[in-house]
């Protein structure tokens, strides 16, 4: 069978890869990306009975490339920079909602306080 791109429908057209073709566009062995599939630093789909990769397992596998490859990074050293790194988005996420949390409550806190002062102005009651 052609190593080919493989299209599926799951409600959006998401492309998937062959692991040849995976490898091939990270520039690695195959072997390379079975070894990551063995040491859970990917985990690839099942596509009619064809083990598949998407777009983000592709982006991972360079990750993992260059750490590899270019930092001399082990697989166990990797896969604590992956779960830190996907620990610092996590939380760097979090921030952000909080942020856009503390701004609406700001918000809400100023216009309240423009309420009160057109009110103090109408009727001094003092």
């Amino acid at each position: 069978m052609p190593d080919k791109l493989i299209e599926i429908r799951t409600g959006s057209r998401e492309k998937v890869y062959t692991v040849t073709t995976a490898a091939r566009i990270v520039r690695v062995p195959v072997e390379f990306v079975d070894e990551c599939e063995r040491e859970n630093l990917i985990q690839p789909a099942i596509v009619h009975g064809q083990k598949v990769y998407d777009d983000e397992t592709v982006r991972r596998l360079i990750r993992i490339r260059h750490l590899t490859r270019d930092l001399g990074f082990d697989f166990n050293a990797v896969d604590c920079v992956l779960h830190m790194r996907r620990q610092i988005l996590s939380l760097q996420k979090e921030r952000k909602e909080m942020e856009e949390r503390m701004f609406q409550r700001e918000q809400e806190l100023l216009n309240e306080i423009e309420n009160l002062r057109k009110r103090i102005a109408r009727k001094p009651e003092w």
